[in-house]
């Protein structure tokens, strides 16, 4: 049953991304809610190979019990509302992922031009991992809002709410601090585009030199010196070969991608819609600041997996665009679907075994498999 649930919320929102006249088909939307929600709260896992869940079922038992959590802050207080309606987890997890869901749902539906074509997307992919990962998952819930907010709105102050969201975030799942030097980069303005054309460049000379050094960060020994956090030790140690390339390739796609769309969409879509999809394409360029960690830890990889869901809203507006070329938007969404299937390659096969993750997706789901 899983496997149909999930092959049906890609179909069904793929055909209505691409063949439904009006912008949203909303009894499919809400059926798509509901299915990705069953594909996600009911997934368990007891291969042995991950224990993400168990120990956040551990976690949620001690704390109720008044044992101290190392948990962040905001993670805490969802577990103290949590401890008020349930002690069974499970059903915490649950309610949790309603919530968290329900926000990517109704951003996706507020921000993007083809919001079922997002959501074929995400379920593709990212529907697995936000099943695993579930602190994560909130978290990445509540970025999404923070940089829609960034990207697309009118608000006077744009910045200030979108920071304040990713402090929630961040509250969450401490990795989310990086983001606010996005936020701090970030600008609409031409010339600052430029230097952060220059800025990805140094960058990326700058990843070339730490090749060089035999995959060490320059002074990073020092800086580690200094830290007292053992798990941030624990991931600036270490190195990751030549495994950076994989990613280097990966976000290449995005870059590629986010790129070709600027000058498809020139002088053929509405001003609005171009500036859209010009300032997805620098965040993309953007992210090239994050590449010299991947040659410390592949986990930060995340850092720029995150940002595919912005992606995904600027290939749904490519997918629907009825001003460019057939050809064009069809060789537009091939590699757009072959960056999907290197994503999940990269993700659930070759850096996770399959039995720890993409099989028990499948095969483990208390609601689903009966």
């Amino acid at each position: 049953m899983t496997i149909i649930i999930y092959i049906s919320a890609i179909l069904i929102n793929l055909y209505c991304g691409l063949k439904y006249k009006s912008r949203i088909n909303m009894p499919v939307y809400s059926v798509s809610f509901i299915f990705i929600f069953l594909l996600i709260a009911g997934y368990r896992n007891t291969s042995g190979l991950s224990n993400d869940l168990y120990y956040y079922e551990l976690e949620y038992q001690n704390f109720l019990a008044g044992s101290l959590s190392q948990y962040e802050i905001g993670y805490k207080i969802l577990m103290s509302i949590g401890g008020m309606i349930t002690d069974d987890f499970y059903l915490f997890r649950s309610i949790v992922i309603f919530l968290s869901l329900l926000l990517v749902f109704v951003s996706v539906k507020k921000y993007s031009p083809s919001p079922h074509y997002v959501i074929a997307l995400f379920t593709t992919y990212l529907v697995i991992l936000s099943a695993e990962q579930f602190r994560y998952f909130i978290a990445f819930s509540l970025f999404i809002i923070s940089f829609n907010i960034l990207l697309f709105s009118d608000y006077k102050f744009k910045k200030v709410f979108s920071a304040i969201v990713l402090g929630l975030a961040t509250s969450i799942h401490f990795s989310f601090l990086i983001y606010f030097v996005i936020i701090a980069l970030f600008s609409e303005k031409t010339e600052q585009t430029i230097k952060i054309k220059v800025l990805a460049l140094i960058t990326f000379v700058f990843c070339i030199v730490i090749f060089i050094n035999n995959n060490t960060i320059p002074g990073l020994e020092t800086l580690i010196s200094g830290i007292d956090d053992s798990k941030i030790q624990i991931y600036l140690n270490q190195k990751t070969e030549f495994g950076f390339l994989i990613l280097f390739l990966l976000h290449g796609f995005s870059l590629f991608l986010s790129g070709w769309a600027v000058k498809l969409s020139q002088k053929r879509t509405d001003v609005g819609t171009l500036k859209k999809i010009k300032l997805i394409h620098q965040i993309n360029i953007l992210s090239v600041i994050f590449f010299p960690l991947f040659m410390v830890q592949i986990t930060f990889y995340r850092l720029i997996r995150n940002f595919l869901i912005l992606n995904y809203m600027l290939v749904s507006g490519i997918s629907i665009s009825k001003v460019i070329k057939l050809d064009m938007r069809v060789s537009f969404l091939v590699l757009a679907w072959t960056s999907v299937i290197c994503w999940i390659y990269f993700d659930l096969v070759f850096k996770t075994p399959m039995e720890a993750l993409l099989i028990p997706f499948f095969t483990e789901n208390y609601y689903l498999n009966f």
